[in-house]
């Protein structure tokens, strides 16, 4: 198949790339609004008006976040694969559109997802660091990028929905720029959590805490380092992938929170 990568100059876009070329598949056309990194087209309605647009079977949309549910719209002809969140808002649902939420596939969360049973007790804490450089792009503002909550704690809500399901109370939640902390009791975990944006590495680290087992998820800055973005693209390929009506319920989730 063919891909075009709409966001192809940003931080996330090389997994795509990687990905992509990992399933036997090829990026024919490449958009991104910054002239500097020297894409194909600067604009995606542009791009959708030539000739090679025809000969593309998928879109990878990288943008940044506030553009995702226009874009899918926009492109659902084609087979979508949109970064995290896949929309700021359950109410601008995508019809058609997979959402890379990769945590899903590591094989930590494969095996807890087989083998939890009962009820337990959870810690999830989620330290990455951040240079000023991610505060003064689209991700340091609320309004483009959604926040900690969208822009970071997406991957870890989905988590929880993913392993402790869909039946949950908010019991408490408070939050600032670069730290989110509060307790979600589901109907067989009952979870706190706390996120922070640090500005070094010292004690940055990503684990789930179930029951007194600690179950490490990452210690690098970012999950793209996993290289799970081949998992979600093999996936979707197979005819599954993250569909907007499983994707939405951590979106609903984060709504609550705010």
């Amino acid at each position: 198949m063919k891909w075009v990568i709409v966001g192809s100059g940003g931080f996330i876009a090389p997994r795509h790339f990687k990905a992509i070329s990992e399933i036997g598949d090829e990026v024919i056309l490449t958009c991104d609004i910054d002239e500097t990194k020297q894409a194909d087209f600067r604009n995606y309605e542009v791009m959708m008006q030539s000739e090679k647009w025809k000969e593309v079977g998928g879109v990878a949309i990288c943008a940044p976040n506030n553009w995702h549910y226009q874009m899918c719209e926009a492109m659902k002809d084609k087979i979508v694969i949109c970064e995290k969140p896949l929309t700021l808002s359950s109410k601008e649902l995508p019809e058609k559109a997979f959402s890379v939420l990769q945590l899903r596939y590591h094989p930590e969360v494969i095996r807890l997802k087989k083998e939890l049973k009962g009820k337990h007790k959870v810690k999830l804490v989620v330290k990455v660091k951040r240079d000023q450089s991610y505060w003064e792009s689209w991700k340091g503002y609320e309004k483009l990028s959604g926040g900690i909550l969208f822009n970071l704690g997406i991957h870890y809500y989905d988590l929880l929905i993913y392993l402790f399901g869909d039946d949950y109370k908010i019991c408490k939640h408070s939050q600032s720029d670069n730290k989110a902390k509060g307790r979600i009791k589901f109907e067989n975990a009952d979870v706190n959590y706390y996120l922070e944006i640090m500005s070094d590495t010292n004690g940055q680290d990503r684990y789930l805490e179930i029951d007194g087992e600690k179950i490490s998820l990452s210690k690098q800055d970012n999950l793209s380092f996993l290289n799970l973005h081949q998992y979600v693209y093999e996936d979707v390929i197979r005819g599954k992938g993250i569909k907007p009506e499983e994707a939405v319920k951590s979106i609903r989730l984060v709504e609550k929170l705010k």
